[in-house]
């Protein structure tokens, strides 16, 4: 049981920091279009590449800050109906859960890896003026799939923790 209780402190801690130093990219967004919009109403000297460089920055707070929402509970939930259920019903309501959403993110890590790894071994650029390569910005997928493949095996640990804990008592 310690083993997977540091595990999940340790898989916490990890999505608690990238998620905190991701967030840190919306200052970032903010800056950029504050400069965009100097740039181009005072000075009338546009750039070609703020608008999508803002694009690239704002997938990557996305992506990057979902296991931490995730930790957080701060995705929106409908619990009208859980909140009434049992423990017991309420426990394997949230191992379903976990189970689904792991599935589903795993193909999510898979299939976007094979879309990053396109990218990359092409060498494709984005088809704008400014033309950045595009694997920096899909590599943010699987990425941001494996931080929330970390946090749903996190919360399933301690959801079959709880449900042990219950057995016991």
């Amino acid at each position: 049981m310690q083993i997977i209780e540091k595990m999940i402190n340790f898989i916490e801690k990890i999505n608690k920091n990238i998620g905190k130093a991701a967030c840190y990219l919306i200052f970032v967004f903010m800056f950029l279009m504050v400069y965009e919009v100097i740039a181009r109403y005072f000075f009338q000297s546009p750039t070609i590449w703020v608008h999508e460089m803002c694009g690239y920055i704002f997938a990557a707070y996305i992506a990057m800050t979902g296991g931490w929402v995730l930790l957080e509970k701060g995705h929106v939930s409908v619990d009208i109906i859980y909140q009434f259920f049992p423990r017991k019903v309420k426990l394997t309501a949230d191992i379903i859960v976990s189970i689904v959403a792991l599935f589903m993110f795993i193909i999510l890590f898979w299939q976007g890896y094979k879309f990053a790894w396109h990218a990359f071994s092409t060498n494709q650029h984005s088809h704008t003026l400014f033309g950045p390569p595009l694997w920096p910005v899909k590599i943010l997928l699987p990425i941001g799939s494996l931080v929330f493949i970390l946090q749903i095996l996190a919360d399933f640990g301690k959801t079959i923790l709880k449900a042990k804990q219950r057995r016991v008592k």
